[in-house]
């Protein structure tokens, strides 16, 4: 079969070359002038910084994600080296003890912070260890048959009268402690959504505990599979690259500054590509990867969808944005980040402050920010004796009042006020400074609205299918149904890019 992909980001690539290596004529179309989309980075008088994905996770061999890069080849030309989040709330930090401290440190430390919520940890972890156990059971349900599946809805019967809880009605069942509740679901606020109206038995995927801990705890025994945490050496272009690589030694072409302008539908198949030049390119199958308003909305013909399609397209909750700021520095804050990753929360309020910025109000950094520290493990991302450093905080995609062009600048120092409240004398070793607002990332990303991870997770919405209704039109990447985020949509695009194979 002859393929086109349109988007050369990690769901791009991964079905590429997914497709390439099973002997497909392959080609991947990129609007920008670099393979990679916001995952390859960028770079400036020799500092280099990632866009968002900050840290992987199960990417050792015989990890989840690990298992797939082997298989098609990329594992063996990444080189990664195990690392951490670091997460600092106003009143307390949680990081992993550099000494081994327990398969359960996390739930210790939490106790002794929160000693009168010592019954509702042992509650939550009791409850962690079923659901991990129903997972595994459920990926299982296949391949092992009759017995497997009777085990799973056995599993799921403890599980459903808490199907439709939201993250805040789950979490209020185990504690009282508004600052205990924000430790398990801060994280929200990267996913631009609010726990009131995010899938409460998400809660445990989101906090896997495995990825806190060194090894494996005695109570998951069988039922899990260590995923830990890594930073890949040389930032997320090294991934990026590698899999590019290997489509073209597969024999698969790769076009930037290539634009699709046109999905082209005969008889309700698609059957090519137009790009931005007018030139053709039929194929057997698409791969349609990016945003999901323009794929339906701008690339395909009139009339190509089922009725109400294109409103429900339309309705789904996209994440807001990101504002940040990329800096190279000529001094080392390793004193003080201990990681590559440190979450800085200033508000508990997580509700609040993801409602407000729905509603186009940035908080400028009050609520909180990400500081990003790739050249702790990679030195070669930043010049001799320097260091490469990102900030950034969730914002929203549009302001409510103003624009982003004229306050950007305001912004920035505003964020970096904050910032020099964590890391003392950062602006005197600033020697280079990149602002990026949600204007400059939707210019990158050609998107209307640029979604920093895609769709939200919200309960009971609609998500676009991996299948579309038109033949031999398919869709991945951040807004598709697996969400974003490279250990979700490389798994999804892989799983994808095989269906596509056993179509035919």
């Amino acid at each position: 079969m002859k393929i086109n992909v349109i988007g050369s980001g990690i769901a791009g690539l991964t079905a590429a070359l997914t497709l390439a290596k099973n002997g497909h004529q392959v080609e991947v179309f990129e609007q920008f002038n670099r393979i990679g989309g916001v995952t390859g980075g960028m770079e400036a008088e020799g500092f280099e910084w990632d866009y968002g994905q900050l840290l992987v996770e199960g990417f050792g061999k015989d990890e989840p994600v690990g298992t797939i890069l082997n298989e098609l080849g990329v594992l063996e030309k990444i080189d990664l080296v195990p690392d951490e989040r670091e997460y600092v709330f106003p009143d307390f930090k949680i990081r992993v003890p550099e000494a081994y401290a327990g398969t359960l440190w996390r739930m210790d430390f939490l106790k002794k912070q929160f000693p009168e919520e010592a019954a509702g940890l042992d509650a939550y972890w009791k409850d962690y260890v079923r659901f991990t156990r129903l997972v595994t059971l459920g990926g299982r349900m296949e391949k092992e048959g009759l017995t497997t599946r009777i085990a799973f809805y056995l599993a799921l019967l403890h599980f459903l009268p808490r199907l439709n809880w939201s993250a805040e009605k789950l979490l209020s069942h185990y504690f009282k402690s508004e600052k205990l509740k924000c430790v398990f679901m801060s994280i929200l606020a990267d996913f631009f959504t609010p726990p009131s109206k995010f899938p409460g038995l998400g809660i445990f995927t989101l906090n896997s505990e495995i990825t806190f801990e060194k090894r494996m705890p005695p109570q998951l025994g069988k039922n899990a599979v260590m995923v830990p945490s890594y930073s890949i050496i040389g930032g997320a272009k090294k991934l990026i690259n590698a899999m590019a690589e290997g489509i073209e030694k597969c024999g698969g072409k790769l076009h930037s500054n290539c634009a699709v302008q046109k999905i082209i539908v005969k008889d309700g198949k698609a059957c090519g590509v137009v790009d931005q030049d007018g030139k053709v390119h039929e194929c057997d199958v698409v791969v349609a990867s990016g945003g999901a308003k323009e794929t339906f909305t701008k690339l395909l013909p009139a009339g190509s969808l089922p009725e109400g399609y294109l409103e429900k397209v339309t309705s789904i909750p996209l994440m807001g944005s990101v504002f940040m700021i990329q800096l190279g520095l000529d001094y080392d804050p390793s004193d003080v980040l201990h990681t590559v990753c440190t979450y800085f929360y200033g508000s508990y309020d997580i509700e609040g402050e993801v409602n407000r910025a729905q509603a186009g109000i940035y908080h400028e950094g009050k609520a909180g920010f990400a500081v990003h520290f790739p050249s702790l493990r990679s030195p070669g991302m930043a010049p001799r004796g320097k260091h490469a450093m990102t900030i950034y905080t969730i914002c929203p995609d549009q302001l409510a009042s103003g624009d982003w062009e004229t306050k950007k600048q305001k912004y920035a120092d505003i964020l970096l006020d904050y910032a020099e409240q964590r890391l003392p004398g950062l602006r005197s070793h600033i020697v280079v400074q990149r602002i990026l607002s949600p204007v400059e990332l939707r210019r990158l990303t050609h998107l209307d609205h640029h979604a920093f991870g895609g769709i939200a997770p919200m309960m009971k919405s609609w998500k676009v299918p991996h299948k579309t209704p038109v033949d031999n039109l398919w869709f991945i990447g951040a807004q598709s149904e697996s969400g974003g985020g490279v250990n979700s949509l490389l798994p999804a695009s892989y799983k994808t890019a095989k269906k596509i194979l056993e179509a035919g």
